[in-house]
């Protein structure tokens, strides 16, 4: 008498039975889905330059307080007839500070290309530097 009773509740409440399954998995993945919207979606950043080498950086030298004596080395890099005022500016910075030994030098090469002899040299000679581009 028993499996008649659970037949007849089948048969009656079957298709409610499958349809809250149902729809309680339907529910499941709407609330996976408004979890996933309030997460929000992850994106990585790229950086549109590539991948940087990491830069060695130097402080700058000490500034020198008096120029008496001195050795300052005028580098140009050619770019809009800066040559032809860093020699005026060699030739003429004797005369208003007394001691001083300016050295012209124009910059082998471009801009950007590290010219190691020109640069070991001003560390090993030079007290000071004007470096310039008349751009």
């Amino acid at each position: 008498m028993q499996k008649k009773g659970l037949l007849r509740v089948i048969a009656k409440y079957g298709l409610f039975l499958i349809v809250a399954v149902v729809l309680s998995l339907g529910f499941q993945s709407v609330k996976s889905r408004t979890a996933f919207a309030k997460k929000g979606p992850v994106y990585e950043v790229l950086n549109p330059r590539g991948i940087m080498q990491e830069v060695k950086l130097t402080p700058l030298a000490p500034r020198v307080p008096n120029l008496t004596g001195k050795v300052v080395y005028c580098v140009s890099q050619h770019v809009g007839d800066a040559d032809i005022f860093l020699k005026k500016v060699a030739d003429s910075l004797p005369k208003y500070a007394l001691g001083v030994k300016a050295v012209f030098k124009p910059k082998p090469g471009v801009y950007m290309s590290d010219d190691t002899e020109l640069w070991d040299e001003i560390a090993k000679e030079a007290d000071a530097l004007i470096y310039g581009c008349a751009a």
